[in-house]
């Protein structure tokens, strides 16, 4: 917990991030294995067992940082966290 001398400042971050408890991990392994699920998926479809062999590559550090500030309903939790995504993806 932050004391009485943090609030301030902890209240003035712009782009607050959306995640419980589990964090940047949590989110991480879940979308590691929506990844994987795909994967065996269209590995089924296709009758190929190549997909299934190699590991999904790891979630990109722009990815992670805009689920994180992503609410459920699709929106973003602030405007500067939007016009932040923006570039990111103008960027890539």
């Amino acid at each position: 917990m932050c004391g009485k001398r943090h609030r301030p400042s902890r209240s003035k971050t712009l782009p607050p991030h959306v995640l419980s408890r589990g964090g940047y991990e949590y989110l991480e392994q879940k979308l590691m294995a929506e990844k994987t699920k795909k994967r065996l998926e269209e590995a089924a479809q296709s009758g190929s067992t190549e997909g299934v062999i190699d590991p999904p590559s790891p979630i990109r550090r722009h990815v992670k940082w805009k689920m994180a500030r992503t609410k459920k309903t699709g929106q973003m939790t602030s405007e500067a966290a939007k016009e932040i995504t923006e570039k990111i993806v103008s960027h890539f």
